[in-house]
């Protein structure tokens, strides 16, 4: 049987519906406020790779990092949401296009505050939460 995520976007929560029988998609109402605007999302998934025997292993990993060079920090930043299989966003994936091109972090950073993209919502709106039930 199918599972399949949903986006409640009242809730800003991803919740996971079992997909049996003759269940419809325009059926399913949120689990928690009961909204019918369900969306459907790309399901994450993971991949087996070699298991690292401690934290300390990712600073090999890393050790070329040039921390006064955008670009090589951009390039880090870029390999660890790869191997974390993590989706860096728009308003990130800007960010990271701009140290690329070799722009000033300070810059980039002052004006991304200046757009509300301040420390406590790190870049942009918070991602939703994930519900561990399924429905």
């Amino acid at each position: 049987m199918p599972i399949y995520e949903y986006l409640c976007s009242s809730c800003n929560t991803i919740y996971q519906f079992l997909m049996r029988g003759n269940r419809r998609e325009d059926e399913l109402l949120c689990p928690k406020c009961g909204a019918e605007d369900l969306t459907r999302v790309m399901s994450t998934f993971s991949t087996h790779s070699p298991a690292r025997s401690s934290d300390d292993d990712l600073s090999g990993d890393f050790g070329d990092i040039d921390e006064n060079d955008p670009r090589s920090m951009a390039k880090a930043v870029r390999r660890m949401a790869d191997e974390m299989g993590e989706d860096l966003g728009p308003d990130r994936e800007h960010a990271l296009s701009r140290l690329e091109a070799g722009e000033d972090p300070e810059k980039i950073e002052q004006e991304l505050e200046e757009m509300d993209f301040g420390e406590e919502t790190g870049l942009g709106a918070p991602g939703p939460s994930r519900d561990p039930g399924l429905y």
